[in-house]
């Protein structure tokens, strides 16, 4: 894995209640207690980068654990929904690509997966995988072809472009769904403190027409009939599934594509309102209030979808919304795309190369 370089790091875990817990990392070692509830928390010191692998061992009552092969550099987190979740094999070039991603020893991959949301109507083991505890899946992967054709195409061309910049260690944390909703990726605390956040709350979102028809309709399709469940589409699921667990991860940046979805919806302030929560709570949740947020404009598609009709005055929302928050940075991808009424377009490298263009202008301005 790679480890946040120049800010704390803190390491947490479960133990029995009184017992000393001792984590050591490249020369330093930090110890700390397992409180009454079995949980235990500590903070490394900030570290200097490092291509070099080392390990970290953490100790408690006879037993240790060591994480092997662990590198210091920058860590990224790229979210949202299909365009940020299209995988590099897929992408115009991509099979090409992930075939030389093993000569990239100091980038490293954690590609969290969810249930799918294509058409298919849930099993009961998928209806049982629906909880925050269990819904994603994955783990860091050192960048392998295999490892790399599945990560996201736009994280792995800005990822690397920003590596070979100045040879820094670079971790990419992807957790994008398909077909996902903003409202699915709010902290359930922003969902709870506006009055017209209600209708999403629960049971209720399946009928609300604050949330796509179509993502309600393919929600209750994959549920058949348990309407009672959890969906990777449940306002406030994806941020308590796949997000939480980061508190007080120092992640350098977030790379946010997301909108083709709540594009549907011709509310403007709604939707302006949606991205900010977003922003503004990923922020509170995961306690770092400065966390930079790049937000990638919905591109070009052709054909006279009129799902996509509303795409122009999204844009225009997703502008306004950057303009309007304190480090956020929107790369504009207007002038990309393609002539299909395709979604995907799948040349995937010029939008990962402006991303990258983006976190190394804000880089240079700090």
């Amino acid at each position: 894995m790679v480890l946040p370089m120049e800010r704390p790091v803190t390491v947490w875990g479960t133990g029995d209640p009184g017992e000393e817990v001792s984590v050591g990392f490249s020369g330093q070692t930090a110890r700390t207690r397992v409180d009454d509830a079995g949980r235990w928390e500590l903070r490394l010191p900030p570290l200097a980068a490092s291509a070099e692998g080392r390990k970290l061992t953490v100790s408690s009552g006879g037993k240790r654990t060591v994480l092997d092969d662990v590198l210091v550099g920058r860590v990224y987190l790229w979210s949202g929904q299909s365009n940020m979740d299209f995988q590099l094999s897929r992408a115009t070039g991509g099979e090409e690509e992930a075939r030389t991603a093993g000569a990239q020893p100091a980038i490293r991959l954690f590609n969290l997966t969810g249930a799918p949301t294509d058409g298919r109507v849930y099993d009961a083991a998928t209806l049982a995988r629906l909880t925050p505890r269990d819904h994603f899946t994955g783990k860091w992967e050192r960048a392998t072809e295999e490892s790399a054709a599945a990560i996201s195409a736009i994280a792995w061309w800005a990822g690397k472009a920003v590596h070979s910049k100045d040879g820094v260690p670079v971790g990419l944390v992807e957790n994008a769904v398909g077909g996902s909703g903003t409202e699915a990726w709010l902290p359930r605390a922003v969902l709870g403190s506006r009055r017209d956040y209600a209708p999403l709350l629960d049971g209720r979102w399946l009928d609300s027409p604050r949330v796509s028809a179509w993502a309600r309709g393919r929600a209750k399709r994959n549920l058949g009939g348990h309407t009672g469940a959890n969906h990777p589409f449940k306002p406030g699921f994806l941020f308590e599934s796949g997000v939480r667990d980061w508190a007080d991860f120092p992640f350098e940046a977030v790379i946010w594509y997301q909108g083709e979805t709540n594009a549907e919806n011709p509310d403007d302030a709604w939707n302006r309102r949606l991205i900010t929560d977003l922003v503004s709570g990923w922020r509170q949740e995961l306690r770092r209030k400065d966390l930079p947020f790049f937000l990638i404009q919905l591109p070009r598609i052709g054909g006279n979808d009129p799902l996509r009709r509303h795409w122009p005055a999204y844009r225009r929302v997703q502008a306004e919304a950057a303009r309007g928050l304190d480090g956020v940075k929107l790369i504009v991808t207007e002038d990309l795309g393609w002539d299909s009424p395709d979604v995907h377009p799948p040349d995937k490298r010029p939008v990962g190369m402006r991303v990258a263009d983006a976190i190394l202008a804000a880089r240079g301005r700090r």
